[in-house]
């Protein structure tokens, strides 16, 4: 899943340290704080909860902080899911309104935003046919995306724009990565083109 949670190093007057979320999409992430700092012994960085009885100088307890966390899962699991089947591209501003939402929530799912979600994702004009150039140069339009079968990890599936049309799979989080040229620059894997 392309969201991270983790606990920031830095500690304010109390000893706590924010928890900070990154939506990672199409090659670009979105990052921000949960709202909540912890003590750093209360963070389980395996489970990415927080322990439960644990309390911070504010006496919310983890229960109320892993609600939050749990609804911001859910919810990127959704749109996700969503952009997915609708071939959309996901922006910045929609990712921030989702977690805007979230948070705005406390702790609850935002069920009446999901609508508002989709709706901003049509609106944008964003489910038509989107193609994409390697680094090295080839063509090629996105077909959708799916899960491997063993793995269960997401893959892009794609068609060449040249020769015989050869269709192929890509995990997801390759696709969309950057990568280095021999001279230190960095771009995009697959840069979206318009055709």
């Amino acid at each position: 899943m392309p969201l991270k949670l983790y606990l920031d190093k830095r500690q304010n007057k109390h000893g706590e340290a924010p928890i900070r979320v990154v939506w990672s999409f199409n090659g670009d992430r979105y990052q921000t704080t949960m709202g909540f700092s912890i003590p750093p012994k209360a963070w389980d960085d395996v489970a990415k909860r927080v322990t439960p009885a644990e309390y911070n100088h504010k006496n919310t307890p983890s229960t109320t902080i892993n609600a939050f966390i749990e609804a911001t899962e859910r919810a990127v699991n959704r749109l996700e899911n969503y952009a997915r089947v609708q071939n959309a591209t996901l922006t910045k501003p929609i990712v921030k309104q989702v977690i805007a939402d979230v948070l705005g929530a406390g702790g609850e799912y935002p069920t009446a935003q999901e609508a508002q979600w989709k709706k901003m994702l049509k609106e944008r004009g964003l489910s038509k046919a989107r193609y994409f150039e390697h680094f090295k140069g080839g063509k090629y339009k996105l077909i959708g995306f799916g899960k491997d079968s063993e793995t269960l990890e997401d893959v892009v599936i794609y068609q060449a724009m040249y020769g015989a049309g050869q269709i192929w799979v890509r995990p997801y989080e390759i696709f969309f990565s950057k990568v280095t040229l021999p001279d230190g620059t960095e771009v995009e894997r697959f840069k979206e083109i318009s055709m």
